[in-house]
């Protein structure tokens, strides 16, 4: 039978062991001691358990205790809900503990009810008869490991005892009729599904017992178990089927998918030009021949970011094409245009000048709130299609990369997903799982070297990539040398906007100051450029990434005896009863 029962949302726990133990007595009674972990992750003010039965039963000689976090068991008493006491009511369904018990997040409570149930079992002319839910199907969470251990005969030899479970088709039933014992073990089990018991035996372990019925029934019994066995026996045939078909048709897929990837990864011939690492190469002093902006487009190999767009500012500024200074407002700051020409020579210039400003300046703090994404993602096509058109990266080289790179994605998709679907089916059939793991490794070995043999880069656009890495790499050791031994101020002046593109900016000005000092840049530099670059230059470059970065968006990048369960149900008494927390 089912009841309606109330979740405490607020609660939140789980019940992580459930553990019981009952032993038929020979009055027909069964006495039962249930042992319930829970594992809580809120506070709460206790727990309650709700036992159902059929009319004809009581429930009588309970007992409750609590332990929490493995410490001394407390054994709880009747009372009107005070801490450590328990209410029990009874109503037409059965009865419900309220165990009253402060619990804190994060402990673990072991709450163990002990009690009898009258008239649990029912002598028939030809056998005893025990159906009885014995895990209910009123849970408010699943249950991770569960036991039932159920007792006949005092432990003696029960020669003709019969047993049947029904519930998740996971669990296991263990017959020992040498002990008197029914074993019921099971994982996962679903709140509102429970375990039910369904045993006969004869009617001599149970003398006593007044609760008989004057026919026979035992062949009942037997027949209804073997149709309930049968249909849970070609539901496991289905689910296997499926399982098997899905197994091999993952491995099919993954065999598939990587066998087309790695036979192309195989068969590439190598083409570009590879330049050296960063490791063999010698420092650079010498600026490069390539602007900001595509000194970053070589050293990454991709499109330009918004470093590389405030590198870019940075040199209009060094050349007083434009004018940076502080505005009102915190890490605010005002850009003006002092040569008109720069609007004509940068669309992406001229739309932030007109529409995050009134066409001559604009501030930082407008730029945030200005929508530019599609005009940023045209620039950065825009300023990796003109290294392209200097032939230093290869337009051919670069989407054959982009192609294989696409094709690892997929093929790595595939792998991963039949990967996580043959798991599933990893303790029936371990080799697949294996299989698909290989060949994802092999995937991911011949891309490397796919890699290592392939270069977006002509002759002539390596070449320059080791010139500008060794000029970042002169950049990241500064302070290991003498700066003025590489040159003077005004040399430095046109290092910056290097700098900034490779984001080396913040300890390139730091080493300036240390070595030349603030009065010797103060006497090189004017005013507005001293102060820009020297005073807050760091405050404006991380103001002004920021604004930008606001502005294009986030996304403005490229890169019966022993055996199973049944299903169904027997109509065993105790169906609806389970608990939860308050």
């Amino acid at each position: 039978m089912l009841t309606h029962h109330t979740t405490f949302a607020d609660v939140d726990y789980d019940i992580t062991n459930f553990n019981v133990d009952a032993h038929i007595n020979k009055n027909g009674s069964l006495t039962i001691t249930r042992s319930i972990d829970y594992d809580f992750d809120s506070d709460a003010h206790g727990v309650y358990y709700r036992q159902n039965l059929a009319k004809n039963q009581k429930l009588i000689n309970q007992k409750v205790s609590v332990s929490t976090n493995n410490g001394k068991t407390i054994p709880i008493k009747a009372g009107n809900g005070q801490n450590n006491t328990y209410q029990l009511t009874h109503t037409d369904d059965g009865y419900r503990f309220k165990v009253f018990h402060n619990i804190s997040e994060d402990d673990e409570v072991k709450v163990t009810y002990t009690y009898t149930i009258t008239n649990a079992v029912i002598n028939w002319r030809d056998t005893a008869e025990l159906n009885f839910k014995i895990i209910g199907n009123g849970w408010d969470t699943d249950l991770d490991h569960a036991k039932v251990s159920v007792i006949f005969n005092q432990g003696k030899k029960v020669s003709h005892l019969k047993a049947w479970a029904h519930g998740d088709l996971g669990g296991h039933i263990e017959v020992n009729r040498s002990k008197g014992q029914v074993v019921l073990t099971d994982n996962n089990v679903s709140g509102d599904v429970g375990i039910e018991l369904h045993a006969i035996f004869p009617a001599s372990v149970t003398p006593l017992n007044k609760n008989i019925r004057n026919e026979k029934h035992k062949q009942a019994v037997i027949s209804q178990e073997i149709k309930l066995a049968k249909e849970a026996n070609e539901k496991r045939k289905q689910q296997q089927l499926f399982k098997t078909i899905l197994a091999y048709a993952s491995l099919i897929i993954a065999v598939l998918s990587s066998g087309f990837f790695l036979s192309k990864l195989i068969l590439a011939k190598p083409f570009g030009i590879k330049p050296r690492k960063t490791s063999e190469l010698p420092h650079n002093y010498e600026i490069p021949d390539v602007d900001p902006v595509t000194a970053q487009i070589l050293d990454d190999g991709d499109y330009p970011d918004e470093r590389a767009f405030t590198a870019y500012l940075t040199q209009l500024a060094g050349k007083h094409r434009l004018k940076i200074e502080k505005a009102k407002g915190r890490k605010n700051y005002r850009i003006t245009l002092l040569d008109p020409t720069v609007k004509q020579e940068s669309p992406f210039l001229k739309e932030i000048f007109d529409q995050a400003g009134n066409g001559e300046s604009f501030t930082t703090k407008k730029l945030k709130k200005i929508d530019l994404e599609d005009e940023f993602d045209d620039w950065q096509k825009d300023q990796y299609h003109k290294v392209q058109d200097k032939d230093l990266i290869s337009r051919k080289y670069k989407d054959e990369i982009e192609k294989t790179s696409t094709q690892m994605k997929v093929s790595t998709f595939f792998i991963f997903v039949t990967f996580i679907i043959s798991l599933f089916f990893a303790t029936q059939m371990p080799i697949i799982p294996i299989i698909i793991a290989i060949l994802g490794g092999f995937n991911f070995i011949f891309y490397f070297i796919y890699k290592r043999r392939t270069s977006i880069y002509t002759q002539e656009g390596a070449s320059e990539v080791e010139k500008v890495r060794g000029f970042k790499k002169m950049l990241n050791d500064i302070g290991n040398f003498k700066m003025k031994d590489v040159g003077e101020l005004i040399f430095w002046e046109d290092v910056m906007p290097y700098a900034v593109a490779f984001g080396l900016s913040k300890q390139v000005l730091k080493e300036l100051k240390a070595e030349f000092g603030e009065k010797a840049l103060q006497t090189y530099f004017t005013a507005n450029t001293y102060y820009w670059y020297y005073g807050d230059f760091n405050h404006f470059e991380k103001s002004f990434s920021s604004s930008l970065s606001k502005s294009i968006g986030d996304s403005s990048s490229y890169s019966g005896s022993s055996g199973g369960f049944s299903g169904g149900s027997s109509g065993g008494f105790g169906g609806g009863s389970g608990g939860g927390a308050f």
